[in-house]
């Protein structure tokens, strides 16, 4: 049996398709943990922010470190290459703490900034993230950084006194949604 090239380009095309989709599916089984730990991590911290109003200085940067340091040994595990100093898990790190560093670039420079305007930009910023992750690992990060961000903005402008739950249900929910859907899907 013989292809013409036609044939042949959409084959190696269908191949290339396989791959990516491979790829992908791999990549979102690795993550799904990480979006299930933040999301019950924030969900925990803006309910904790509701309930206990005077946390908000010191428990926000309890989270942060811990939950950077237990991502760090989730990635660790997920991703092996990145135990022998390689792989994707050190670039995602990263591009994390350069995230940080620009959010907190930007906060010193707009300073001050209400606390009502501080919940908004680092949930914000955390999901502008992932729609940029998006264009690189899949269009799933793409709609839910879409996704989330407008339902931020939305709560930003509506919910008045109630925008720290909001944020717990939108924000926090939102990834652990984005967990179980990745878990799923791959």
């Amino acid at each position: 049996m013989t292809l013409d090239p036609k044939e042949a380009a959409a084959s190696l095309d269908d191949i290339a398709a396989i791959e990516r989709r491979t790829r992908e599916t791999l990549y979102y089984g690795r993550v799904a943990d990480v979006f299930l730990f933040w999301g019950v991590l924030t969900v925990g911290g803006h309910l904790l922010n509701w309930f206990v109003p005077s946390s908000l200085a010191w428990a926000w940067p309890i989270i942060d470190i811990g939950g950077f340091i237990a991502t760090v040994a989730i990635l660790a595990w997920k991703f092996p290459a990145m135990r022998r100093g390689g792989g994707v898990g050190w670039r995602w790190i990263g591009s994390y703490l350069s995230v940080l560093a620009f959010g907190a670039i930007v906060i010193i420079e707009l300073s001050p900034l209400t606390a009502r305007q501080q919940q908004v930009f680092w949930p914000t910023l955390v999901m502008f993230s992932y729609v940029l992750a998006g264009f690189w690992v899949g269009r799933f990060f793409l709609y839910l950084g879409i996704v989330v961000i407008a339902l931020i903005l939305i709560g930003y402008y509506l919910t008045g006194a109630w925008f720290t739950l909001w944020l717990a249900l939108v924000f926090g929910g939102g990834l652990i949604a984005g967990g179980l859907w990745l878990r799923w899907s791959a």
